[in-house]
């Protein structure tokens, strides 16, 4: 397990290695369950392929579709066209003004589904850069490629914040 902890978040492996073999299915997927939970602390796990922080308002599914991403949620991807992990929030008002993405879901974005209630055209998916004009793309509807893939770190209301 230690091995499993150093190694970090291994989002989008096909499997975790252990002592130099492929581990079973079941065991890699309880062994990133366990990577998350360690790594971001408050969680609470749902289920072998989700868990939840923030009393369940934010949710992690690991092996997620289009079909994962129910109606009043904002929903990002690390693979194009709905595929891989997926990290999920309810919309409310605190979370329309921003919601910055972990240090694991940095620069992974690479899909999203906005079902949420935050205003229409006023929410967007932004990237942090130093010194020069943020890229963001407008965080509304369903787009199965990002413009800037796997550059995004948070999403927040207007063009700037």
């Amino acid at each position: 397990m230690k091995a499993v902890r150093t190694a970090g978040i291994a989002i989008g492996a096909g499997a975790i290695i252990v002592s130099g073999f492929a581990a079973p299915p079941a065991q890699a997927q309880a062994a990133r369950i366990d990577t998350y939970l360690a790594a971001i602390p408050g969680g609470t796990k749902l289920s072998a392929n989700e868990i939840s922080w923030e009393d369940g308002t934010v949710r992690l599914v690991l092996s997620a579709t289009q079909a994962s991403c129910g109606a009043g949620w904002y929903c990002v991807y690390e693979h194009s066209n709905f595929r891989g992990a997926m990290t999920k929030w309810r919309a409310s008002p605190a979370k329309c003004k921003k919601f910055n993405f972990t240090r694991y879901w940095r620069d992974k974005i690479s899909s999203f589904w906005a079902r949420g209630k935050c205003p229409s055209a006023n929410y967007f998916l932004k990237d942090k850069k130093v010194a020069r004009p943020d890229p963001f793309e407008p965080f509304e509807g369903k787009k199965a490629y990002v413009r800037f893939n796997d550059r995004y770190d948070y999403a927040a209301r207007g063009y700037t914040s």
